[in-house]
């Protein structure tokens, strides 16, 4: 029985107790009195008297009921919404009420604040930890340190830009950090090769997406998307690609998503054999191959992203070094996906 059916069934009760003690007296009276007459004449005056007393008292039952029941009920809502999303939000909007239930929501809302810190500080220990592993795994492959850091943080800009939002920005954050997280067990000699790798060789490193996803699968706390990039993030529009050679929008969106900045992260960075490219030729390269290597879709929404965004983006993962510290600002920004800015796409 819920808390309604219990409201309505208090209001009943009220409403029925004062009618019946009505009742009682006029069955008294008229058992008493000496002139008939006058006692059905104040009997019915009592019983009026009774029914009007009984439905003001079931009013005001039914009013103090719904000035509890509803902030209450409003609560509930909140609390629910919060586990089925997991998502934690302190500054939710008040239920009202009164102060009874102020207390209760205080208690609620001041629990909330604790478990948000908690969660920030265990966010940015994940991070602090996984960026030592990406650090790592970045330096074994790339001249230049911070590809996947300057990923991650463009993946998360584009995915807001494409209206997603608080779990969704982790996992695609998370995905894009330890998308190359395989290649960690590729040998040197094919990692680091100058020139072009042999078909064998060139077989062992199209096996580290899935080196990747075996690594990780088990890792509680990465979720479906992120793994999806991690298997997934060299698979193209087109068919052409691997491990599985998966196409169009059966590639899962996260992985087209960072395939998109993976491919402009690599115009505009420098390579052994170039120096990096700009931002305009690197959206002209994009819109090239959309359709082809990208998802056209996610091309044209990330043409909107403003440059000066990805430049600052790009500017928070330059103090990115093996063996030092993630910068605070980096860090702040990779534990909280959510603050970026939103562009309103």
């Amino acid at each position: 029985m819920n808390l309604r059916t219990k409201s309505f069934r208090l209001i009943a009760a009220v409403a029925a107790a004062v009618l019946g003690i009505a009742l009682i007296l006029v069955l008294r009276l008229v058992t008493v009195a000496d002139d008939p007459q006058l006692a059905r004449q104040i009997g019915w005056n009592l019983l009026l008297i009774g029914l009007s007393a009984g439905f003001l008292a079931a009013a005001a039952a039914f009013w103090v009921v719904q000035r509890i029941t509803l902030p209450l009920r409003r609560l509930s809502e909140t609390m629910s919404g919060m586990a089925r999303t997991g998502e934690l939000q302190s500054d939710f909007p008040s239920a009202g009420g009164g102060g009874e239930v102020q207390l209760i929501e205080e208690t609620f809302r001041g629990l909330m604040v604790t478990l948000e810190e908690s969660q920030r500080a265990r966010e940015r220990s994940y991070v602090e930890a996984v960026g030592a592993v990406v650090t790592a795994a970045d330096a074994r492959d790339h001249e230049t340190t911070g590809h996947s850091f300057r990923v991650a943080l463009y993946a998360v800009s584009l995915a807001q830009a494409m209206g997603m939002h608080g779990e969704q920005l982790k996992a695609i954050e998370w995905g894009a950090l330890l998308h190359d997280v395989g290649k960690m067990v590729v040998p040197d000699e094919i990692l680091r090769k100058m020139g072009p790798l042999t078909d064998e060789e060139w077989h062992i490193m199209k096996q580290h997406p899935t080196w990747g996803f075996d690594m990780l699968a088990e890792v509680s706390f990465l979720q479906p998307a992120s793994l999806d990039i991690i298997y997934s993030h060299h698979e193209r529009w087109d068919g052409q690609g691997y491990p599985r050679g998966t196409a169009g929008e059966a590639i899962p969106l996260s992985a087209r998503i960072f395939a998109v900045v993976d491919t402009y992260d690599a115009i505009t960075s420098d390579r052994p054999y170039r120096r990096a490219r700009t931002h305009a030729v690197a959206l002209a390269e994009l819109q090239r191959v959309a359709g082809q290597q990208l998802d056209p879709s996610v091309v044209e929404v990330f043409r909107h992203v403003p440059e000066v965004e990805l430049r600052r983006l790009r500017e928070l993962c330059k103090r990115v070094h093996p063996g030092l510290s993630l910068p605070a600002d980096l860090l702040d920004s990779l534990a909280e996906p959510e603050q970026k800015a939103d562009f309103g796409f």
